[in-house]
């Protein structure tokens, strides 16, 4: 199981993503006339060069879709998993049924969070291998881009592939 510190790192990445799902990932399901953060969004793609929330393939559609529909209602479901996690701490000093409810919210909570660390750093992972091969300045007809760029662009990604994956060995 997470630290105690950990789980509060998560707790907050959990509840941070959850706007960053709805802010700016969701606008590559959700049709255009619908975003109500296409400024956010166009201020990302120029400032990172990001031609995969530019482009939308069909691939990024499928991934984000997955997290839209799955992912988004387990980062609530982790975010209020880790409070009960910390609640049944707090009374299984005293009291031996919370001891048992605490193992049980334990193992299931580690199970679910290894499944979401799988999912995400392996299809982020993907993103930065398509940014590494395939990188091109969005708004000029395909240029290429240079490696400080990719690598600039990279580092958005980055953290959605480490943070996950560190989940996959509870």
């Amino acid at each position: 199981m997470l630290s105690n510190r950990e789980q509060k790192f998560y707790y907050y990445y959990f509840v941070i993503h959850i706007f960053t799902t709805i802010l700016i990932d969701s606008t590559v399901v959700v049709p255009e006339k619908f975003h109500f953060t296409k400024p956010l969004v166009d201020y990302h793609i120029s400032l990172n060069n990001d031609f995969l929330l530019y482009e939308k393939p069909v691939w990024l559609w499928w991934f984000v879709f997955v997290e839209c529909v799955g992912q988004l209602p387990a980062f609530f479901w982790f975010a209020y998993g880790f409070k009960k996690l910390w609640s049944l701490k707090e009374q299984s000093a005293d009291d031996k049924n919370s001891k048992s409810q605490l193992a049980v919210c334990e193992a299931r909570l580690n199970f679910w969070l290894k499944a979401y660390g799988w999912n995400a750093a392996l299809t982020t992972l993907f993103c930065l291998y398509t940014v590494w091969t395939r990188g091109y300045y969005p708004y000029d007809q395909h240029l290429p881009m240079n490696v400080a760029d990719k690598l600039k662009l990279m580092a958005v990604y980055c953290p959605y592939v480490f943070i996950p994956l560190r989940l996959c060995f509870l």
